[in-house]
Order: C-alpha cells, then sequence, then structure tokens
C-alpha cells in the first residue's frame, strides 16, 4: 500500500518579498507607518515592460479570444455571461461560446513576489527588499481599513488569451508574483503596524 504525504504551508508562515521603488519606503513596513495602495489600472500600460502590463484588470474567460470575432462582423466589449452559438462566418462555423466574460473590474492590488534575488529586483526597477513576517495577518490589518476582505494567492500564468487578477501572461512569468486584490476603487494610504516585515535587501 502507497502512502502520499501531502504538505501544507499555512498562509501565516509563507515567505513572500516586497520589492520597493525608493529605499526610503521600508521604513513604513519595518517601524510601522502609512503606505498608499494603488489600483490595478494604475499598471495598466501599451508596453509590457517592469511592474507595467498591457492586460491588468482584464477578466477574459472563454473559449477563444472575443476580439477575434471582429473579423467575422461581431464586436463584443465589457460583456458578462456571454453565450455565442451556432454562428457561421463565409460557410465556416465559429466556436460556440457559453457564459463567457470580456471585461475589464479595476480595484486595489498590492503585489509581492514568491522569491527574492537582485536580477528581479534589477528588472522590476526596484531599489530595496523586504519580507513579509505574517501575510495572513497583514492581509486582514488592511481589510479592516479598505472595508473589505482582500482575495490573496499566487498568480498563475498562461500562453493563451485568458487573463483575470491572478491569471496573468506567460511572459510576465518571471515576476513569480503573489498578489492580494480588493473590489473597491478609490486608492487609499492604510496604516501597516510595527514589525509586518524585515529588511532582506537594499541597493548600495
Amino acid at each position: 500500500m502507497q502512502f502520499i504525504l501531502k504538505i501544507y504551508i499555512s498562509k501565516e508562515k509563507m515567505e513572500v518579498f516586497l520589492y520597493l521603488t525608493e529605499p526610503t519606503w521600508v521604513k513604513s513596513w519595518i517601524e510601522g507607518g502609512e503606505i498608499p495602495i494603488s489600483p490595478a489600472s494604475s499598471y495598466l500600460s501599451n508596453l509590457r515592460e517592469g511592474i507595467m502590463t498591457p492586460d491588468e484588470n482584464l477578466i477574459h474567460e472563454s473559449a477563444m479570444p472575443i476580439p477575434s470575432l471582429k473579423q467575422h462582423g461581431y464586436h463584443f466589449e465589457n460583456i458578462k455571461n456571454l453565450t455565442f452559438t451556432g454562428n457561421y462566418s463565409n460557410g465556416v462555423r465559429l466556436p460556440d461560446l457559453i457564459n463567457a466574460n470580456y471585461y475589464t473590474e479595476d480595484g486595489l492590488i498590492l503585489s509581492f513576489c514568491n522569491h527574492f534575488n537582485t536580477s528581479t529586483a534589477g528588472r522590476l526597477g526596484k531599489k530595496a527588499c523586504i519580507k513579509i513576517l505574517n501575510i495572513e495577518k497583514t492581509r486582514r490589518k488592511i481589510d479592516k481599513q479598505l472595508g473589505c476582505k482582500g482575495i490573496m494567492k499566487a498568480c498563475e500564468y498562461t500562453s493563451d488569451h485568458q487573463r483575470n487578477h491572478f491569471l496573468k501572461s506567460k511572459e510576465d512569468e518571471w515576476q513569480d508574483e503573489f498578489r492580494i486584490f480588493w473590489k473597491t476603487q478609490k486608492p487609499k494610504w492604510v496604516k501597516i503596524p510595527q514589525s509586518t516585515a524585515e529588511i532582506v535587501w537594499m541597493a548600495e
């Protein structure tokens, strides 16, 4: 008889790292202070570079890329639960879509990383890195201030068209991102308690 041993790591014991643009920003996370939380849309760009991507805050859940239907005379935008069946284009049967989604959804995010190395810091354009000591406790503290519960998990990466707040392009896989997403849009400063993190690295 075979036994499979599964090891579970609690969210409290997870190691997540936060890369910071300015070394002075470390202080609030170590000694306590205020930090800003920005909307996901603030990381939206026409170019994929560093922390910026062209598909941030896009929800695209469908059997085929919905924008590709434009070439067949169908235009769908900001659509939820789309059912598109039994259609043809120039005699060619188009794929059916059942409960497909293609819309933008903004919210506040904090983006962390599952690993630390200076190479990643360089690609992100960051000058310091800290390790969060208890990510679950940190999320709960921020939840109370924002008035809603954040969704927290590691991002996954895909080479196809599908996207959501935790499913990103394969081209971003190097970021190895762990994020918290709150379904509220107004940018806000929140208070971070003392000893929330410890310093890992700072550029000279």
